[in-house]
Order: structure tokens, then C-alpha cells, then sequence
């Protein structure tokens, strides 16, 4: 009977000892707990309500930029393409309707006045210049008809409704003749020869473009000329520009063109051509960018963008960066002593390049963040 009484006491002091243990376990697991990491400071102090002095360590990782004047009032953008300077090339258009015999030049051949460039057949051709020898030949006897009424007529050997008739039969003539003849000079065709003829270049250049090949036929009514002869470096960029940036193009005013297909290289040059003239369809106005230098790399119908600089009296620019948007209100912050930054609100002019124009808020000389002001306010983003 004492036996089981035994065991239920020896298992009470085992539960007992093994609590005892539990918790000792615990206190000193307390004891040497690490203490919580200290949270680090606040990015910046509140001095005033728009005043803040920032943390040296942040302080450090901004960047500035100084407010200045500047005489752009304004950059403009259109966008167009290249295309031939005004007397830059000509084309190349048969004078007859016919059939391409040879080809004497390919594209980028170098050309002289009067080289030739094909050689054609033509019935039509051949035509005018029968009908010019028949015509010739009718006028050659005409007058030698009216230099002999002219002799009869005093003689009573022929009336004078004779000789008033034979001149007009030669005036007809003469005149129908010289018409041929200066259609053939038009074309750079003598009058002599049979069906064939040659065309010639009208001025020196290099060939741009052909769109004949031998043994097509060709016609003068052609939408595309079959010779493009020109300067390639004399080009222009012809771009279409927003109706509301029309008062500010003068021609003259420097411009920059960018083409795509080349790069993000820009091309700098003037305004010329300006057309005053707005085109209802697009509501834009054309102008052209003439660059001041020569760049082979440039072709006909390339893309391109073209800003034009507008000048004027001197305006206060920042960065566009330094500009940032706080519940609808632009802001910048302006250093104001060591580690303190006023933030300020401002309105906006015209985008200058890279700048933006600052109408108040910010005074010239006036040091603006433009990177990492973001981390001052959640409530702040970019604006440009």
C-alpha cells in the first residue's frame, strides 16, 4: 500500500524541479535578451512652417544648381524632313515620249553641263524633225516665189493678189517652222538627225536619283522625273511648327536639328524660309532649318526634329529637374544657410532646353536643389 504513494510523491518533486528549471531558463534568457536598436533621426528639423534644416548625412547627397538669367526667351519644336535647298538639285524629264536606248550615268556620279546622261529613241522626235526639213523646203520656195511676183508684178505679168497671197503662204511657214525649231532648242535637240537623241545635263551636280533603266519606255508626263541631279550637302529641314509658337518664328533665329537615323547628334543652323501662311488642316505654320554646315551623313526625306531658339530679354531659369510637384502646387527648395533649405512655391514660364523659366518665387543668384529634394515629403513628385 506505501508503494504507491511513494511514486505519486516522487513525481510531484520532478514536475516541480522541471518548472523551476523552465523558468530559471527564462529569467536568464530575460537578462541577456538584446536591447532594441535605437531608430535613426529625422531626415530633416521643421524651423518654420516652409524652413527645414536637414540631416548632415543627407545634406551631403544633394545636388544644386544656381538661378540665372538668360537671354532664350523660349525653344520652340516642329518636326518635318530634310529636303533639297531651294536651287539645291533639278530634275531630269524627257521632252519626248520614246524608248531608253543607254544610260550613260549611275547614282552618285559626279556630272558637267552638257554631259550626257541617256540616249533615247523617239518616233515623235523623228516626226518634228521631217515635219522642220519639209517646212524648210516649202519656206526656201516660197520666197523664191515672192522674190519673182515681186519682179512680175510691174511687168503686169502677175497681180498683186498673187504676191499678197505667196507672202502670207511664206509668213505661215516661217512661223510654223520656227516653232519646231525652238522646241528642239528647248529639248537640247538639234534639228538634224533621225529618231535618236541625246539628253544632257543643264547644269553640274551629282545624279541623286535615275528611274530609268534601258529599253523602258519613258514619257514627258511623268509623275517622277527619270534624272534627280543636285548638290547633296545643300539641304534644309522643312518643318511644321504648332499655331500657338507662330508669332515667336523669325527667320534668322538660330535653330538645331536632331535626326533620328543619325543619332542623338544635333545639326545646328538658322531659320530661313519662314511661311506666314497657317495651314488650316494641320493648324500649324512651315519653316525651314538651313544647317550652317555641310553633313554628307544627311539625305532627302530623312525625319527630323528641329528646334528653334527664341530670344529675347533676359529671363530666371532652373533646371527642370529642381522643379517638383507638392498637392498641385510646383515647388523647388533653395538653400538658405549650412543645411537649411527654404521650400518655395513657384510659377512656371516657357521650357528652355534643359531649363525651365521661373516667373516668381526664386531670385537670381539663389542655389536650387535639383536631385534627392524627393526624400523630404512623400507627398512630393517630379513635374518635368
Amino acid at each position: 500500500m506505501a508503494r504507491p504513494k511513494k511514486t505519486g510523491t516522487l513525481r510531484f518533486f520532478f514536475l516541480f524541479g522541471w518548472l523551476m528549471s523552465v523558468g530559471g531558463c527564462k529569467a536568464q534568457g530575460a537578462e541577456h535578451a538584446p536591447s532594441s536598436s535605437a531608430l535613426p533621426p529625422p531626415p530633416y528639423e521643421i524651423v518654420t512652417k516652409d524652413e527645414l534644416r536637414v540631416r548632415h548625412d543627407l545634406y551631403e547627397k544633394l545636388a544644386f544648381a544656381t538661378a540665372t538669367k538668360s537671354d532664350v526667351e523660349a525653344i520652340v519644336q516642329g518636326f518635318g524632313r530634310v529636303a533639297f535647298a531651294p536651287n539645291g538639285s533639278y530634275a531630269v524629264r524627257v521632252p519626248f515620249s520614246g524608248f531608253v536606248l543607254r544610260v550613260h550615268v549611275a547614282v552618285g556620279d559626279d556630272v558637267r553641263i552638257g554631259q550626257p546622261l541617256a540616249t533615247l529613241r523617239s518616233s515623235d522626235l523623228a516626226k518634228m524633225r521631217a515635219d522642220a526639213r519639209k517646212l524648210q523646203a516649202m519656206v526656201d520656195t516660197e520666197r523664191d516665189t515672192v522674190e519673182r511676183i515681186e519682179k512680175l508684178v510691174p511687168e503686169g505679168a502677175a497681180s498683186g493678189r498673187e504676191l499678197i497671197e505667196s507672202k502670207g503662204r511664206l509668213s505661215a511657214g516661217t512661223a510654223e517652222l520656227q516653232g519646231i525649231r525652238e522646241a528642239l532648242a528647248a529639248a537640247s535637240t538639234p534639228g538634224e538627225g533621225g529618231e535618236e537623241f541625246v539628253l544632257r545635263a543643264t547644269a553640274p551636280g551629282r545624279v541623286l536619283a535615275r528611274q530609268i533603266a534601258p529599253g523602258e519606255r519613258v514619257d514627258p508626263n511623268s509623275d517622277k522625273p527619270i534624272f534627280l541631279i543636285g548638290n547633296p550637302t545643300a539641304v534644309v529641314v522643312r518643318a511644321a511648327f504648332p499655331e500657338r509658337d507662330a508669332p515667336l518664328l523669325r527667320e534668322g533665329s538660330p535653330c538645331s536639328v536632331c535626326v533620328p537615323a543619325l543619332g542623338s547628334g544635333k545639326i545646328e543652323g538658322s531659320v530661313v524660309n519662314l511661311v506666314h501662311a497657317l495651314d488650316m488642316r494641320t493648324h500649324t505654320v512651315e519653316a525651314s532649318c538651313a544647317p550652317s554646315t555641310s553633313d554628307a551623313r544627311l539625305s532627302a526625306d530623312m525625319t527630323a526634329k528641329v528646334d528653334v531658339t527664341v530670344r529675347g530679354a533676359g529671363v530666371l531659369v532652373v533646371p527642370r529637374s529642381a522643379v517638383l510637384l507638392r498637392r498641385d502646387a510646383r515647388v523647388v527648395f533653395v538653400a538658405t544657410g549650412e543645411e537649411r533649405l527654404s521650400r518655395r512655391t513657384v510659377d512656371l514660364g516657357a521650357a528652355v532646353g534643359d531649363n525651365v523659366q521661373i516667373v516668381r518665387g526664386v531670385q537670381a543668384g539663389e542655389r536650387v536643389v535639383t536631385a534627392n529634394a524627393v526624400l523630404f515629403d512623400g507627398e512630393l513628385d517630379r513635374v518635368l
